[in-house]
């Protein structure tokens, strides 16, 4: 008697709709964990409406505008008309996999090293990490001096100097102090 075939379900993942915002000599490269479903399948950065991330950079005064969180990212990442004094803002994700649950991506070594060749090829003058997985996976791989706030250039061969700030959302971290990391990195650029 044959035994009855079982069907499996695969689970396809979502492609990654998002790009990152690179470009050589930014002035701010900041560092995501990986794209939420919710940005991804729209196409921007923090375009839930839950997101703060946009929010918190105007009360900072790192932008001058408050935009839009559905197409913020293209204004903020893709020119400078509202960064403060014009300055070049960038985003990157440190994982390729498309989950709204960060307790859900896994980090290695490789996504640390592509990170870290990033840095040293685009040369940005701030790379400013907003998830603790990331700031995690940089100290575990060769830093172990990234800590909240601006901790200076802490990569072997390039200048840029390093900001670990709060997730936006989704942590009991007050707004304020979130706000006075990004104030001091506006007033360090």
């Amino acid at each position: 008697m044959c035994s009855q075939a079982r069907r499996s379900t695969i689970r396809r993942m979502p492609s990654v709709r998002l790009r990152p915002y690179l470009r050589p000599q930014l002035d701010v490269l900041f560092v995501a964990l990986n794209p939420p479903r919710r940005s991804n399948d729209i196409g921007h950065y923090f375009s839930s409406r839950y997101s703060r991330f946009f929010n918190l950079l105007y009360q900072s005064g790192l932008i001058q505008e408050v935009l839009p969180v559905s197409t913020a990212d293209e204004i903020v990442f893709g020119s400078t008309r509202v960064n403060y004094k014009q300055c070049a803002f960038g985003i990157v994700d440190l994982v390729d996999v498309v989950e709204t649950e960060s307790r859900k991506v896994s980090v290695n070594r490789q996504h640390v090293d592509s990170l870290v060749e990033k840095i040293q090829q685009f040369k940005p003058r701030f790379v400013c990490v907003i998830h603790a997985k990331v700031s995690k996976a940089l100290n575990r791989r060769f830093m172990g001096r990234l800590e909240y706030g601006i901790c200076g250039a802490l990569l072997p061969n390039s200048k840029s100097s390093f900001v670990l700030n709060y997730f936006p959302n989704g942590n009991n971290i007050s707004d304020k102090t979130k706000i006075q990391i990004f104030e001091d990195l506006r007033r360090a650029l």
